[in-house]
């Protein structure tokens, strides 16, 4: 896979997700997840029926055979965000784990997310734990944020800041108020709070196009 080096634009790859549910000691299960229309996916495996021992894989489909891209040892269990940075040369995989639901004791757990973390190029960046989302305001995750309680998030997957090369993982929250939405935005190559300063400016162009082909 080559570096690219000029200006250039981060293809934004949001995979099909596992959603939050209620299970047993089989929760953990061998999932693909595809992304930009089945041209790449992400293979994740567990060892065993809970904890996080296994691998995770990201492919490219080729007609000869498909191609590793990146490998993680490491299961990953619930929302997968890939994407491509020709800034970095590396692809970004974003993963946000829900709460183990496991009985009915554990349905306060639901919404709930264990961690989110960062990667790129094979190597763990930045991992966030509950606690510090709930220090971000980000207590309990949705699909819609329709009852507006302070504490709800959603995640908008990953977004191209206009006119920049940089792509950031973007989440909107209830506020504190409860009558207003707010946006955390998250830098996909570093796992930290965006910072227009540190963009990078790009023409434009298509994403869909910028992840390479080779």
């Amino acid at each position: 896979m080559k570096k690219i080096t000029s200006l250039v634009i981060v293809t934004a790859l949001t995979l099909l997700t596992a959603g939050f549910k209620m299970s047993g000691s089989g929760e953990n299960q061998p999932t693909v997840q595809s992304a930009l229309g089945g041209g790449y996916y992400v293979r994740t495996v567990p060892r065993g029926d809970t904890g996080t021992e296994g691998n995770t894989k990201v492919f490219q489909v080729k007609r000869d055979g498909d191609k590793l891209l990146d490998e993680y040892p490491i299961y990953m269990r619930g929302m997968l965000f890939l994407g491509w940075s020709p800034i970095a040369g590396k692809w970004c995989l974003v993963h946000l784990e829900p709460e183990r639901v496991t009985s009915n004791d554990d349905l306060r757990k639901i919404g709930k997310v264990s961690r989110l973390t960062f990667y790129m190029g094979g190597e763990l960046i930045r991992t966030y734990t509950n606690q510090d989302l709930e220090n971000m305001g980000l207590t309990n995750c949705v699909q819609t944020l329709v009852h507006k309680q302070p504490g709800q998030f959603m995640v908008h997957g990953i977004c191209q800041i206009p006119r920049t090369n940089s792509y950031v993982l973007k989440i909107e929250k209830i506020s504190e108020k409860g009558n207003e939405t707010e946006t955390i935005l998250l830098d996909v190559t570093t796992g930290k709070q965006f910072s227009e300063e540190r963009a990078e400016q790009a023409p434009g162009g298509d994403v869909q196009k910028a992840a390479p082909q080779e």
